[in-house]
């Protein structure tokens, strides 16, 4: 909750004194026509983003998906609760760089629809029954040309939009998160089923060969999604952004409000659909449904998820993978100019990670605590501060 100090009039005038009198460059506003940036101070730090956080980030994404792959492989092997747990940890560990990758969701990943082949939430439960139950693995396979579903409406989406969807929702990590995950734990060889509903299916002797060879093909598609990603960044992505001299980015300032236009877009993303949507659904009355809408609700690792989400934007700020401010960095450039909108950045970073990880374990239990509440508003608060505040300034000071 905001909170505002009125102050009489003579406050007022005092206050107004001495920002008159004071370092323009501390204008938190950015109104101060008075600071130039060039364009060109840009060029170091876009240069340390790309090296620094977008190719280690993919590189670590196509390490820890192959070890994904060789864990899937170990259990299919021998198909031990060990061996199930051991595929379980390899998931949790794959997903850390795919989470802060989640800031920079432009070029390749877009273009190539990589984003939902590896990510796309809700699942189709029951055809992922099916499709195990009969074999027909092209069915985790979409060709053409991608072309995205229309969000806003998908009754105007093309027939292909819908066909590479409904691939999309029967594949990735969180498929291969409902094969190896249930209630927050590592499947084991050996359970019951709740229900006859395809979301309670379970590892059993009579599902065992395909369950197996599922997880093997949604794990090598994910392998060969983050080469494709990693690939297409290193042999030329990377030197496109680097060199801003086409149509999409043609100057330093057009590449560092794409950087921060996708820092805004998961911002909004985390607090308004990912926490929010539950939200608003549980509010409704519709608390089935808000299970459901729950991202990684299988693993019960949705905190660190949407954690690792808000991390993204501060590793895209710092300019580094650690925590760290690089020299390098739209952190230090800011500071540079604007101590104190640098010091406003970092606090919502802070206060929305903190935030998230404030929900009680696990979200899907606590969807509507006043604690996911707390946290959609320090995401919106993010969101406000980076696009008002940061984007606005730099935008408006650069020449």
């Amino acid at each position: 909750m905001k909170k505002y100090l009125i102050l009489t009039s003579a406050l007022a005038l005092m206050a107004l004194a001495v920002t008159s009198c004071g370092d323009d460059k501390n204008d938190q506003s950015g109104s101060n026509d008075n600071v130039v940036i060039n364009d060109s101070e840009y060029d170091a730090v876009i240069n340390q983003y790309v090296d620094a956080v977008i190719l280690p980030t993919y590189a670590d994404l196509v390490s820890k998906n192959t070890d994904l792959y060789n864990a899937v492989i170990a259990f299919g092997n021998d198909r031990t609760d060990a061996k199930f747990s051991a595929v379980a940890e390899a998931w949790l560990n794959a997903r850390t760089p795919w989470e802060t990758s989640e800031a920079f969701l432009f070029g390749p990943v877009a273009d190539k629809g990589l984003d939902p082949n590896m990510d796309s939430w809700p699942l189709d439960a029951d055809a992922i029954d099916q499709i195990m139950k009969s074999g027909n693995w092209n069915g985790l396979i979409w060709n053409g040309e991608y072309e995205p579903l229309n969000e806003d409406d998908e009754d105007a989406s093309s027939e292909h939009a819908k066909e590479i969807a409904a691939v999309q929702s029967v594949r990735g990590f969180h498929t291969l998160e409902f094969l190896c995950f249930r209630d927050g734990e590592p499947r084991t060889i050996n359970q019951s089923a709740k229900s006859t509903d395809a979301r309670d299916i379970v590892y059993n002797s009579s599902n065992a060969d395909g369950w197996v060879e599922y997880m093997r093909q949604v794990a090598l598609l994910l392998q060969n999604d983050a080469l494709t990603l990693n690939n297409a960044w290193k042999d030329g992505y990377a030197a496109t952004f680097k060199a801003h001299k086409n149509s999409d980015y043609a100057s330093g300032l057009s590449c560092i409000e794409q950087i921060i236009d996708g820092c805004i877009d998961i911002a909004s993303e985390v607090g308004s659909q990912k926490i929010g949507e539950p939200y608003r659904l549980y509010q409704s009355g519709k608390t089935t449904e808000a299970l459901y809408a729950v991202e990684s609700w299988y693993s019960w690792h949705s905190r660190e998820d949407y954690r690792n989400n808000i991390y993204s934007i501060r590793n895209a700020y710092y300019g580094s993978l650690n925590g760290t401010v690089n020299a390098n960095s739209i952190s230090a450039l800011t500071a540079k100019y604007n101590p104190s909108l640098d010091k406003k950045v970092k606090a919502a970073i802070d206060a929305a990670a903190n935030a998230i990880m404030d929900i009680p374990q696990p979200f899907r239990n606590n969807i509507n605590s006043a604690e996911a509440n707390a946290a959609m508003e320090a995401c919106a608060d993010l969101q406000d501060v980076l696009e008002k505040d940061l984007k606005s300034f730099l935008t408006n000071h650069t020449r």
